[in-house]
């Protein structure tokens, strides 16, 4: 395997542990205090164009690459969406801030 296959499936295994821990706090705590669905979404967006221009190129390891951010953001949202709780880290935040921890109408359910 040559250097830049190495450099470019390390990089792909970090992205990959990169979106654990959100994901895991979506999953487990149901919080999803301070994130923009919007975000995401456009995050979304952008990766499914680069998808198809790595399709389009025929680069194998991008399409994976791609492929996982793809599958990560859908969760992402997903759990975000469903979120119903504020977890003890965030409503401690929120309330160091003195203001009540309500949510409003932008906020993900």
């Amino acid at each position: 395997m040559q250097l830049e296959q190495i450099l470019g499936w390390v990089g792909t295994a970090l992205v990959v542990v990169a979106y654990l821990p959100q994901i895991y706090h979506l999953l487990v705590k149901k919080c999803a205090w301070g994130i923009s669905i919007l975000t995401w979404i456009i995050w979304l967006t952008g990766s499914m164009l680069l998808l198809a221009y790595c399709i389009l190129r025929h680069d194998f390891l991008f399409i994976v690459v791609q492929s996982i951010n793809i599958t990560a953001i859908i969760t992402t949202i997903f759990l975000a969406r469903r979120s119903n709780s504020i977890c003890p880290y965030h409503l401690s935040v929120v309330e160091a801030r003195g203001r009540p921890a309500v949510r409003s109408a932008s906020t993900p359910k």
